[in-house]
């Protein structure tokens, strides 16, 4: 099948056949009468008058067919158009064109067809077509009735537009008049040449008579109504037009009323025929009452003047331009020249320079994409930008505008206010300043009645609140208010509702999502200010409370697990009869708790504790012991005693106090607090223990002695010389008595320190005397194993002085030194040294040595402990030196520890309270 060409004039073509106006209309008995008669005499079953449109073919008439349309790559009409006389297919089956065309395999099953063009102004618009079901072909006649039938459609359609056209006049005719009629216009007919004159009733009207009173009418009846000042400026205005200056006579005038008094009419007209030798003949025009319009104009002018007069008082620049690329003035106040420098006459039209060219270059783009956009969007405008002066200065304005509008919704002008506000912008850059110092953000939040929020102003610092630009929430805080935790939202939408309807400060502490996913906490307090509007305007100040947030969060934690662990320990309290008191050494004040009524045997409800009822309690025996121990607390800053107590009921029982005391410069009632434990059993315990210790440090040490002495007399070979493998006997059995030599001393020293009975003899003691001993008692020691002794005070320490007793802090030493030497090879070095970290000094050993092993260290400081029992065998040791040195370092008010890590050798260090100076 072949799709119809298009005509190269296809455009104008369809502007024709759209305007005869018959496309989609209905049928008519003037087409449809002359589509019969075709038929009927050149004897086909379908005629149609067929219009090819664009995309279709439509059918204006049609005999013999009920579809009233196809489309055009279809149709046999598309071909026809393209031909000038008739395009006659006799069967189309045979015909490569049409063959498989689906006219021709389907209904109306097409055999034959003929069509004649039918056109219009040169344009084939459509055709008469033919069509028979049959094969066949036209004669010559036959063609020539079908050309006059379409000829007969053709006039048709022009007839037809004819008589549209004459009933669109007769329409626009009798809406002209009705038109005249409903404005109430006057209207003349005047022939120049001879002064005959026409006026309608509504001309005589309008100077308050009718036709009849100015009889006869003349021109002179115009002229003897004209005010005469305005005879000279209407004839002046009528010799223009008819010199052809102007198209149109146009003039306002004045006519005396009837009554006296003048109306103001507005008289146009032209001529509209001429004499054979070119003058003026037939002249037609209107007359329009326009009184109470010049007396609007009259009543515009003086409001204007008063609108100008007003204007120069007002403290900025009123305007009016155009929406072109200068912003082309149309009015300008004055107050532009002390902002500009320039008077307001320089920039109307232009006349100058333009309004754009005083802006400041780096505002221009910008300025002018934000009007653009308001304009677009039929919104006003609110801009903060530079204007450059004319001595070179550089003015900060504020302008407020809006655009006007025509009923096509075109831009007419724009009207606004323009205000100098370098004065505030300098402020505000201050204030910018002094908000950049604040840790938080100052800002305006605004809430509108439909729901609408914005922040008009945020400082910089709204960045680190919330994480948002002071740009992304000018006009919508949405940005802000999605980073405010889901769980705190209502609350805070709640506590915003109830701030407007109270006009009250809004403060709340609230949640917020920072952009790593972590919460912040905020605080936030503003105060409300109601708008005209009807919004709310907040201006306030919100920041980051987290540290401090979390502090109270941690206190209300602590504070839970202090309640649990004061039920707990009260609980163990009891069970234990361990009681906790706090005592002022200056004012004597003194509180215990419940246990302790127990312990000393008074009744709670009858006895007030202090420090008087106390020392009356303290056994005689003792009370020089407790006294001392105050006296030392004073300087150490703990209270440590075990003494008697005598109870009401005269029983004797042993209690054991441990405090601390509270430095005078932090608490001036010296505050002891501390605890108290009836150790009456543990007592009557230790002395069984004393009793044995005695015993087995008699029974056991004077022969352990006596023997030692004679091992040590047969190993020097001054009483008899022995064999090799018997002297190797007796150096081995020496050696072995003289170790359980020291581990009973160690042990009896153990046993005497948990039972208190080894008297320290506290003073104060440089750091640096009793380190350099140290070292000198070792070096021999340490030479002997290959190995070098360093001595290191850091920092202050060199200058502190310890409380401690010299000769258990050296025993301590030699301990950790021993080892040091003992476990680092050979060539290697020992470190001792010395640090001040806070009101305690550190002192450390460090040696290369294999390090502790992980699963040794968390009893390293245990009784008998040691890593490995080969090293042990080939080290030497008892495993109660670091066990003792625990013992004497928390009996000396101080601590110890270590740090290793294996293959890279141990430091052991022991901490020690300094002398606090005065």
């Amino acid at each position: 099948m072949l799709k119809p060409t298009i005509p190269d004039t296809e455009l104008y073509r369809l502007e024709v056949l759209r305007q005869t106006k018959l496309l989609d209309t209905a049928s008519e008995q003037r087409f449809d009468r002359i589509t019969a008669l075709a038929k009927q005499t050149l004897n086909t079953e379908i005629v149609l008058v067929s219009l090819v449109d664009a995309e279709r073919q439509w059918f204006k008439s049609r005999q013999g067919l009920d579809a009233c349309e196809t489309h055009r790559d279809i149709s046999f009409c598309g071909h026809a158009i393209l031909e000038s006389d008739v395009f006659e297919i006799p069967d189309a089956t045979l015909d490569q064109r049409f063959a498989d065309n689906p006219l021709v395999l389907g209904a109306p099953f097409i055999r034959f067809y003929a069509g004649v063009p039918l056109s219009r102004r040169g344009q084939n618009i459509g055709t008469l077509c033919f069509i028979d079901p049959q094969p066949r072909k036209w004669s010559l006649k036959e063609q020539q009735l079908a050309q006059q039938f379409a000829s007969l459609i053709e006039q048709e359609i022009e007839d037809r537009l004819q008589e549209k056209a004459h009933q669109d006049l007769q329409h626009s005719e009798l809406m002209y008049r009705s038109v005249l009629e409903g404005t109430r216009i006057g209207t003349w007919q005047w022939n120049v040449q001879t002064g005959e004159t026409i006026f309608n009733e509504r001309w005589a009207e309008i100077v308050g008579y009718q036709l009849t009173d100015l009889a006869p009418i003349s021109i002179n009846t115009w002229l003897s109504l004209a005010h005469p000042d305005d005879l000279a400026e209407s004839g002046r205005l009528l010799q223009l037009h008819f010199d052809g200056i102007n198209p149109f006579y146009d003039c306002k005038c004045r006519v005396q009323h009837k009554a006296g008094h003048y109306v103001w009419v507005h008289d146009r007209g032209r001529v509209i025929s001429w004499t054979d030798d070119g003058k003026p003949l037939m002249m037609y025009g209107t007359h329009a009452d326009i009184t109470e319009q010049h007396n609007n104009e009259l009543a515009l002018v003086q409001s204007r003047d008063q609108f100008q007069s007003l204007v120069a008082n007002i403290p900025g620049i009123t305007y009016r331009c155009l929406a072109d690329e200068h912003w082309t003035m149309i009015y300008m106040s004055g107050h532009i020249d002390p902002l500009s420098g320039y008077p307001a006459s320089d920039f109307i039209d232009n006349a100058v320079r333009s309004y754009a060219s005083v802006i400041h270059p780096d505002d221009q783009s910008w300025l002018e994409d934000a009007v653009g956009h308001a304009v677009i969007e039929h919104r006003s405008w609110t801009l903060h930008y530079r204007v450059l002066h004319k001595d070179g200065t550089v003015r900060w304005v504020e302008e407020r505008g809006s655009a006007h509008y025509d009923q096509m919704g075109h831009v007419q002008y724009l009207d606004g206010f323009i205000l100098d506000i370098s004065n505030e912008k300098k402020l505000q850059d201050q204030l910018v300043k002094l908000t950049q110092q604040l840790p938080g953000v100052v800002y305006q939040f605004q809430l509108w009645p439909d729901g609408r929020m914005a922040f008009p102003y945020a400082s910089a610092a709204i960045e680190q609140i919330y994480g948002v630009l002071p740009r992304d929430v000018i006009e919508d805080a949405t940005p802000a208010v999605d980073k405010i935790y889901p769980d705190d939202l209502p609350a805070m939408m709640q506590s915003i509702a109830d701030s407007v309807s109270q006009q009250s400060l809004w403060q709340l502490e609230y949640r917020v999502v920072a952009a790593e996913g972590q919460l912040k906490w905020l605080s936030g307090r503003a105060t409300p200010e109601r708008m005209l509007d009807g919004s709310t305007l907040w201006h306030g100040y919100i920041h980051d409370v987290t540290t401090t947030k979390e502090h109270y969060l941690k206190l209300e934690r602590l504070n839970q697990q202090l309640s649990i662990a004061q039920q707990s320990l009260d609980l163990a309290s009891e069970q234990a009869k361990i009681g906790y008191w706090q005592a002022s050494l200056k004012t004597g004040s003194l509180w215990w708790s419940p246990i302790i009524y127990q312990i000393f045997g008074f009744d709670a409800a009858t006895v007030v504790p202090s420090v008087a009822l106390f020392k009356s309690t303290v056994h005689p025996d003792d009370v020089r012991v407790v006294e001392e121990s105050e006296q030392r607390a004073l300087t150490t800053g703990i209270h440590n005693v075990v003494h008697r107590i005598i109870r009401p009921d005269g029983e004797i029982r042993w209690v054991h106090e441990l405090a601390q005391l509270f430095p005078e410069d932090k608490d001036p009632n010296l505050m002891l607090i501390g605890s108290l434990q009836d150790i009456t059993d543990r007592m009557k315990l230790q002395q069984l223990k004393d009793d044995f210790i005695s015993t087995v440090s008699h029974e056991l040490r004077t022969p352990l002695t006596s023997i030692y002495g004679a091992l040590s007399l047969l190993e020097s070979g001054c009483l008899v010389q022995l064999p090799e493998k018997a002297q190797k006997l007796i150096s081995i059995a020496a050696s072995n008595c003289k170790q359980l030599s020291h581990l009973i001393n160690d042990l009896l020293d153990i046993e005497k320190l948990i039972a208190g009975k080894m008297m320290m003899e506290l003073r104060p003691v440089p750091v640096t005397s009793v380190l350099q001993r140290a070292i000198t008692d070792h070096a021999p020691y340490a030479a002997q194993q290959d190995i070098r002794l360093q001595l290191v005070l850091q920092g202050e320490s060199e200058q502190q002085q310890l409380m401690i007793d010299e000769h258990r802090l050296l025993q301590i030493l030699a301990n950790l030194l021993s080892n040091a030497v003992k476990f680092s090879p050979k060539g290697s070095d020992v470190s001792l040294s010395a640090a001040l970290i806070g009101d305690e000094v550190e002192i450390a050993v460090q040696d290369q040595g294999p390090g502790i092993p992980a699963e040794f260290q968390n009893r390293i400081f245990q009784r008998f402990s040691q890593a490995d029992a080969s090293s042990a065998k080939a080290k030497g040791g008892t495993g109660l030196g670091l066990a003792l040195c625990k013992e004497l370092a928390e009996a000396m008010h101080g601590s110890i520890g270590f740090e290793s890590e294996p293959g890279r050798g141990a430091r052991f260090y022991v901490r020690l309270p300094k002398v606090l100076r005065a």
